[in-house]
């Protein structure tokens, strides 16, 4: 067992430097098993030495963003049609470019706008701006020599602005009124520039408030800007970022970013640790310092300096789709009513079919699989998703039960969307799913388990890439905190793609599942949701490791679905458990099943929830 541990060890020391450790992880897990038994504190030292100053994957809005490229003076040899409505004039962006090496990018700001007021920029060289979304002409004189640097700015478009107000379910004039806002800084501008009277835009802010949960204007302007930008993270050292582009100092810049958050100064001041004049003093100085007259101006800029500080600090960049894919999978961001931010969910309707709440699996996130999604819709079914606290867009809650937190944001979105009753799907996500169902026993019609996840005391099969990982995350925290960290920070599409497969090799069924190219990408695009924060899975492997799940009182009208040759799990290994946790529950093995049954076995999956809706 030393032998392998100390192989391993040399082994993932030395991928550190290359960037294969996701490679080794897959390669030689019996190796990583061998490490966490043998030689644990060895491992975290070195998951900790492995962690990278990136950020965690983003899928972003490319027409959020406006581009141009320049040459080594910072003159603009070519840009978009946006950048140049913005930001064109005779300035030259050579402040920006100036210290940028190959493989170096540089964040900085520039007051060149139409209005005089400052704009976050970030420019990098080719190489390190390889995936950022540039325009065709852009990319192509980087391309070809013409031009030597990439210069890009956070700038939504209207109809992307319009989507991610819509995901708030705010009004068309609420929508506008808040761009505007957005653009202006001032409520009095924007409603001159919008026509509304200054007393009806009051009004349509506050409303626009009370749905996005935003306490002030700030926290309005930054939360949609945010969306604006796609599913994307800011760095942990956005504060750093922020006071070393304004040369403020470390209060300073975390006092800016508490008000560009909604926090009153009084609140920010406290937050901070100074004094209410200390902060007001502080204040003026970030004000002059940012060239911004408002808060609300300050809350735009950040919002800028995130968006572009995540976009370029982002270990793996990809785009969100347009068009039937994109309406395919509508947002919706529903603002807890205990106050600590908001819900990401999809609601895939129609409206009036019978409404579907689906749990996603604790290395997934929201988005599910569209060929499942269309089979459940032609079947009478309105198929709804959410981020679980801590995963995708949705709001991590700290130090609760995550399951317990989950079932209250299910309480949230039935409530929001209307809905009296409604029937569960799990997918793997048993804890969740039964504390979901135990949360609200009066408003569920009935409930699936596919391929569930057994009690952690009752799972025996602790092999291969996804088994020796379980033995990591659900014994010991702390070097599960520094994995989570690293997966969250090196993972790419094409490394989700090799751990799949390697999690379900030899399962020929399974494996015939990731032949397929649209059902890999819906694997991958749930598996990045959960990778943009991992906060989430990690809380849930840690509560899962307590093996406590909560029971149905009467389980007739539920089904427990299970794939005879699931490479993960036994099923028999937890079959009395299921049949004491859901009473009376119709126990179903598939035969020719194996771990993704709801994308093999799709017509078996919803012919099994027609049963329960009937029943």
């Amino acid at each position: 067992m030393k032998s392998r541990a100390a192989a391993f060890l040399e082994h993932f020391r030395s991928a550190r430097r290359n960037d294969a450790i996701l490679d080794l992880l897959v390669d030689d897990y019996d190796g990583l098993y061998a490490a966490i038994q043998a030689a644990p504190e060895d491992l975290l030292a070195a998951a900790d030495d492995a962690i990278v100053a990136r950020g965690p994957p983003a899928n972003l809005h490319a027409d959020s963003f406006a581009s141009a490229a320049c040459d080594g003076a910072g003159n603009v040899i070519v840009a978009d049609a946006r950048f140049h409505a913005w930001l064109g004039g005779p300035d030259p962006l050579a402040a920006v470019v100036g210290s940028i090496g190959q493989d170096r990018i540089s964040a900085s700001s520039i007051a060149c706008d139409h209005n005089g007021r400052p704009v976050a920029l970030a420019a990098a060289r080719l190489a390190a701006a390889q995936h950022w979304p540039l325009a065709e002409n852009v990319r192509a004189a980087l391309c070809a020599g013409t031009a030597g640097f990439a210069v890009i700015a956070f700038r939504p478009a209207d109809d992307v602005w319009a989507k991610a107000a819509q995901a708030f379910g705010l009004s068309r004039q609420e929508s506008r009124l808040t761009a505007a806002l957005a653009r202006c800084g001032d409520l009095k501008e924007a409603s001159a520039a919008t026509g509304v009277a200054y007393g009806t835009a009051r009004k349509l802010v506050a409303s626009a408030m009370r749905k996005v949960g935003a306490e002030r204007q700030t926290d309005l302007v930054r939360r949609i800007l945010g969306v604006a930008a796609g599913d994307l993270r800011a760095p942990q050292d956005s504060t750093r970022l922020f006071a070393d582009l304004f040369g403020l100092s470390m209060r300073q810049a975390a006092l800016a970013q508490a008000v560009a958050s909604g926090a009153t100064r009084d609140a920010a001041a406290m937050a901070v640790g100074t004094s209410s004049e200390s902060a007001k003093a502080d204040l003026r100085i970030v004000f002059q310092s940012c060239g911004v007259a408002s808060a609300v101006d300050l809350a735009r800029i950040a919002a800028e300096i995130d968006a572009l500080a995540g976009l370029a600090a982002a270990c793996s960049v990809e785009f969100e789709p347009r068009g039937e894919a994109a309406r395919a999978e509508p947002l919706r961001l529903i603002a807890r009513r205990r106050g600590i931010g908001s819900i990401a969910v999809t609601d895939c309707g129609p409206a009036k079919a019978q409404p579907l709440l689906m749990m996603h699996p604790a290395v997934g996130g929201r988005h599910q699989s569209r060929h499942l999604v269309a089979a459940l819709q032609a079947a009478g079914w309105r198929p709804i998703s959410f981020d679980r606290p801590g995963f995708g867009l949705t709001t991590m809650v700290n130090g609760a039960c995550p399951f317990a937190e989950a079932a209250l944001d299910a309480i949230d979105i039935v409530d929001a969307l209307g809905i009296d009753r409604i029937t569960l799907f799990g997918r793997t996500a048993s804890a969740a799913t039964l504390a979901v169902a135990a949360a609200m026993p009066a408003r569920i019609a009935g409930g699936i388990l596919v391929a569930p996840d057994p009690p952690a005391h009752l799972d025996r099969r602790h092999v291969g890439m996804m088994g020796r990982g379980k033995a990591l995350f659900l014994g010991n925290r702390t070097l599960a905190t520094a994995f989570a960290n690293i997966l969250s920070r090196r993972t790419s599409s094409a490394q989700i793609a090799r751990m799949q497969r390697q999690s379900v090799a030899g399962s020929a069924v399974d494996e015939a599942v990731l032949d397929d190219p649209e059902k890999l990408a819906d694997i991958i695009r749930a598996s990045r949701q959960a990778a943009l924060g991992m906060w989430g899975f990690l809380a849930e492997m840690q509560a899962q490791g307590g093996g406590h799940v909560l029971p149905v009182i009467d389980g007739r009208r539920w089904i427990v679905m299970a794939g005879a040759g699931d490479p993960l799990y036994d099923f028999e290994d937890s079959a009395n458990s299921w049949r004491s946790t859901v009473p009376g529950a119709q126990i179903e093995i598939v035969a020719d099943g194996g771990r993704w049954l709801h994308l093999s076995h799709v017509d078996r999956v919803v012919s099994a929830l027609d049963r329960i809706a009937s029943a």
